[in-house]
């Protein structure tokens, strides 16, 4: 799922998926837990979940906290691996008209609650990445928090449903802009449709910009495509993340994670076993369901497009 909302001075939203206190309370008293319980879990697991509660500091979180966005901000606000890099690769292509100077895309498209601690200001001028931390990719995961072989993706989806427990989830994500899709500062776009027609997602979201210069549309279509990225997959990796927090989150200096990923939206779903898939089903029901009537994310999926085509709002 990805959103992207702007901000305006006369229709100014609560972005509820930004983190708040009692996110960091939550946090802090979640990784004493795990680290307190831990007999009888893959090592493996407790290294990952050690790593990754040192990614961002304190100080970095209050910064993220106090961040106060402007009337001309556009805000990427995907939960994480449903496409994040690839909308930051578009809104800078059309803000820009096609700049490619960069090293990594971090740089011209900022992470709020990473910038305090990778020495970025976030009262620059920039486009900004709410980073949502809930599902992430296994295979992003890979050879950075844990090495091939040692995990699972039986054991990663489980341990990371436990994580969401305790903290704001994918599903809560998704439901938190689900009453604001229609509102005239969010354009609300789902990766799969993204997948299936790019050139009209990347014009969706240009018109939400306000850019109607054709050239810059029509190279930033060129620009976003997966051929195009994976050939500059140096640019899409965790290249400022990694040269920042690594030492931190003992991780070897020079080890970077490649975000830029092709192939079938349901692969990992379809190598999960039953009982994992009806672990994440249940917290579907449990959650998006009982909000929304929608039985799974396919029938979700075509609400929406029917509620769009129809201009009536469930």
């Amino acid at each position: 799922l990805s959103d992207i909302m702007q901000y305006s001075s006369d229709r100014r939203l609560h972005f509820i998926s930004k983190p708040t206190k009692e996110n960091i309370i939550w946090e802090k008293l979640y990784y004493h837990s795990i680290m307190s319980t831990s007999e009888g879990r893959n090592p493996a697991i407790e290294l990952m979940n050690q790593r990754l509660s040192r990614l961002i500091t304190k100080e970095g979180r209050q910064k993220a906290l106090s961040f106060v966005p402007r009337s001309s901000d556009v805000i990427v606000a995907t939960a994480s691996k449903c496409g994040t890099t690839w909308m930051q690769q578009i809104v800078h292509q059309l803000r820009s008209g096609g700049d490619m100077t960069f090293t990594d895309i971090d740089e011209v498209v900022l992470w709020i609650d990473l910038a305090y601690d990778v020495g970025q200001d976030l009262d620059a001028e920039h486009t900004a990445v709410l980073k949502a931390e809930n599902i992430f990719a296994f295979n992003f995961f890979g050879k950075k928090y844990f090495q091939p072989g040692e995990i699972t993706l039986d054991e990663f989806v489980k341990n990371i449903m436990n994580r969401q427990k305790m903290r704001v989830n994918y599903f809560q994500h998704l439901l938190s802009w689900w009453p604001k899709r229609n509102d005239p500062n969010v354009l609300f776009l789902l990766y799969e449709d993204m997948l299936d027609d790019l050139e009209s997602a990347v014009r969706a979201v240009a018109s939400f910009m306000g850019i109607k210069d054709e050239a810059s549309i029509t190279n930033a279509v060129k620009m976003s495509t997966f051929d195009f990225m994976k050939q500059n997959r140096d640019k899409f990796s965790t290249n400022l993340v990694s040269s920042y927090r690594n030492k931190a989150m003992g991780i070897p200096e020079g080890v970077v994670s490649q975000r830029v990923a092709t192939g079938p939206a349901t692969k990992g779903r379809e190598m999960m076993d039953e009982g994992t898939k009806q672990a994440v089903q249940g917290m579907w029901n449990e959650i998006v369901t009982k909000e929304t009537g929608f039985q799974d994310y396919s029938e979700f999926r075509d609400g929406l497009k029917k509620e769009k085509q129809s201009g009536v709002t469930r």
